[in-house]
């Protein structure tokens, strides 16, 4: 257990050390500029603020916008296993088994040859199903 918890935070500091880990401050901020990107309605964006990603016909294009400014996603990579492990296990290693487990669940890489819009979003609202509470208490400030 003790090697495990080394090896994660040895990983981490690696990762840190090229990915820039995210506050909610910076979460709120991205969540704005999506917003007025692509002018989301009032009721949608509060869904969005809670982290949950109802079908709506803006929603691929902003998750995709989303994660892109919270450093998560390229256009060109696709999502950033390590920046995402990094993000959200920084506050709590014992997350990385769940967060680990989503990933490997919900990772793809655009094999359906989608738009990067619905790419982003399908992967990151499978992976946000089974980490919303961890996405939540790292990205809402209290």
């Amino acid at each position: 257990m003790k090697i495990q918890l080394i090896l994660l935070l040895a990983c981490v500091a690696l990762v840190a050390g090229k990915f820039e880990l995210r506050t909610a401050q910076d979460a709120l901020a991205a969540h704005e500029a999506c917003r007025d990107e692509f002018r989301i309605p009032d009721d949608i964006y509060e869904k969005y603020l809670n982290y949950e990603f109802p079908p709506h016909k803006r929603t691929n294009c902003y998750v995709k916008c989303f994660v892109e400014r919270m450093g998560l996603f390229t256009e060109e990579k696709g999502f950033d296993e390590k920046a995402i492990i990094a993000q959200f296990t920084a506050k709590n290693s014992k997350n990385l088994a769940k967060v680990s487990h989503g990933l490997e669940k919900c990772l793809d890489h655009n094999e359906h040859d989608s738009d990067t819009c619905t790419w982003a979003n399908r992967v990151f609202s499978c992976w946000i199903s089974v980490n919303r509470p961890i996405v939540r208490k790292t990205y809402i400030a209290n």
